[in-house]
C-alpha cells in the first residue's frame, strides 16, 4: 500500500512541476531550436589548399576538421574562413586544420568566422613518433578584434604538418583506445557495447561498470557526454569520472558492488568527426531533442534506459550530462522541485566546492520545462540530475583535480543516499 501511494505522489509531483509555458529556447539559443526534425546541413568540401609564397598548405582532410576556405594577403597573413554546418546556431565556432609550409617560416593566421565571434583559443598539436599520434604541445596567444570577431595568431611553420584546433582533437575513433589507455576497458566489471547507430551509422557506445550480481537489486547512475562536438573539456571530465569509477580502492569497490553505471561517453560521433560547431548530422542540437526524440542518438539513450522501468532489479537513481562553456558552472534542477531521492545535486556540489576551494564554480538552478537531457531524466524517472559544465579554458591540472575529487565525492553522496533510501523503503 505504501508503494502504491508513493507512485501516486511522485506522479502528482511530475505533473505539478511541468511548466505551463512552452519552452522555445534559452536566451543564447537561436530561433526554432526546439524544432528537432532534420535540417539541411552544408558539408564542408574536404581538400588541401596552397596559398602564398613560399607556399603554405592547409588541409581539412581528416576526422574532426573544420576549414571552409583560405586566402592569402600581401602582409603574409593567411585568412582561414570557418563556417558552421548550418544555421542559425549557437556561438560555438569549432575549427581544426592541418597546416605546413614548403620552407621554415613564421606565418600570421587569421580566423574569420561566418556569423560568429571567436571562442576557442588555438591549440597546436604536432605529429609524435614512434606512436604516430597527435599530441597537444601548446596554446597559442591571439589578438582578438572585437569589431570583426576575428582572431589572429603567429605560428612557426615547416614542411612537417601541425594541427591547429579550438580544443585538443578527440574523435570517435579515439574513444575505445582512450578508455583502454585510461584503464577503463579490460576490466572484468566493465562492458562496452554498441547501443545503436548514429545518423550516419557510426557506433553509439554504451559503457556499463558494475560488480553487482545480475540477480541483486541495484541503483543506476547514468552518464551522458559529448552531445556538442567542441565541448571537449566536459568530455574529458567524463572520461576522468569513468577512470575513477574503474579504479581499485575501497570506496570504488563498494560503489561498484552497490551501483550500476551506464554511460554514453560520445553521443554525437557524427558531429565530432564532421567538425560540427554544435549539431549532429541531422543539423539538430541534440540537447534540445529530449522531448520529441526525433534524432537517433537521443532515441538510443531513451530506449536503452527506459527498459529499466520494467526491471524489478534496477532503479534509476541519478544522472549527469557533461558539457563545456566559458566557466565552471552547475545547472541543477530547482531545489523546490521534489525528486526521488531529493536534492542529491545540492549535497554533491557543496562537497565539490569544499574539495576545490581555489577553483571558481557557479551554480544556476533551472526549472524542468526545457527539452534537455537533465530534465528528461527527471520526467522519465522522477530522479535528480545535473548538467555539469566545465570551463573551456580550464587548466589540465585543475581538470584532473576537480574531476577526480568530484567523482569520489559523488560516489560517497550516492552511497549515503542509497543507504537512506533502502532504510526508508
Amino acid at each position: 500500500m505504501y508503494k502504491y501511494f508513493q507512485v501516486i505522489i511522485v506522479s502528482l509531483i511530475l505533473v505539478s512541476c511541468k511548466s505551463t509555458e512552452e519552452f522555445t529556447g534559452f536566451s543564447y539559443d537561436p530561433p526554432d531550436v526546439t524544432n528537432t526534425t532534420d535540417k539541411v546541413i552544408q558539408e564542408q568540401a574536404r581538400r588541401t589548399i596552397g596559398v602564398d609564397l613560399p607556399k603554405v598548405w592547409i588541409s581539412n582532410e581528416f576526422d574532426g576538421a573544420r576549414m571552409n576556405d583560405v586566402y592569402a594577403y600581401s602582409d603574409s597573413t593567411v585568412e582561414v574562413f570557418i563556417a558552421p554546418e548550418n544555421g542559425p546556431i549557437n556561438n560555438s565556432p569549432w575549427y581544426a586544420f592541418k597546416i605546413w609550409s614548403d620552407t621554415v617560416r613564421m606565418a600570421k593566421i587569421r580566423l574569420n568566422y561566418l556569423d560568429a565571434t571567436h571562442r576557442y583559443l588555438p591549440k597546436l598539436q604536432s605529429w609524435v613518433q614512434p606512436d604516430s599520434t597527435w599530441k597537444q604541445q601548446m596554446e597559442l596567444p591571439v589578438q582578438y578584434d572585437s569589431a570583426t570577431g576575428t582572431a589572429t595568431f603567429e605560428v612557426l611553420l615547416a614542411p612537417d604538418p601541425i594541427i591547429i584546433s579550438g580544443q585538443p582533437l578527440h574523435t570517435s575513433s579515439d574513444l575505445l583506445s582512450t578508455l583502454t589507455h585510461r584503464g577503463v576497458l579490460g576490466n572484468s566489471f566493465v562492458e562496452m557495447k554498441e547501443a545503436g547507430k548514429s545518423k550516419l551509422g557510426r557506433p553509439v557506445w554504451e559503457l556499463e561498470i558494475t560488480e553487482v550480481e545480475p540477480n541483486e537489486k541495484a541503483p543506476v547512475l547514468a552518464i551522458v557526454s559529448r552531445q556538442h562536438p567542441p565541448e571537449v573539456t566536459g568530455y574529458l571530465a567524463s572520461l576522468i569520472f569513468l577512470e575513477e569509477l574503474a579504479a581499485d580502492n575501497a570506496l570504488v569497490r563498494e560503489f561498484r558492488e552497490t551501483f550500476v553505471v551506464k554511460a554514453f561517453p560520445m553521443l554525437n560521433p557524427d558531429g565530432v568527426d564532421m567538425g560540427h560547431w554544435r549539431h549532429n548530422a541531422g543539423g539538430v542540437d541534440l540537447n534540445r531533442d529530449w522531448e520529441n526524440f526525433n534524432q537517433p542518438e537521443t532515441r538510443i539513450v531513451k530506449e536503452t534506459l527506459e527498459l529499466l522501468k520494467n526491471s524489478e532489479l534496477r532503479q534509476m537513481f541519478y544522472a549527469i550530462d557533461f558539457h563545456s562553456t566559458n566557466e565552471n558552472i552547475f545547472y541543477p534542477i530547482n531545489e523546490e522541485v521534489k525528486t526521488n531521492p531529493d536534492n542529491i545535486t545540492q549535497q554533491w556540489v557543496e562537497r565539490i566546492q569544499e574539495d576545490n576551494e581555489e577553483v571558481e564554480f557557479n551554480i544556476e538552478p533551472f526549472d524542468t520545462s526545457s527539452p534537455i537531457a537533465k530534465n528528461w531524466f527527471y520526467h522519465a524517472f522522477g530522479i535528480d540530475a545535473l548538467t555539469y559544465e566545465v570551463d573551456d579554458q580550464i587548466s589540465d591540472e585543475d581538470l584532473e583535480q576537480v574531476s577526480r575529487s568530484a567523482a569520489k565525492s559523488l560516489m560517497r553522496v550516492l552511497l549515503e543516499n542509497w543507504d537512506k533510501t533502502s532504510v526508508e523503503n
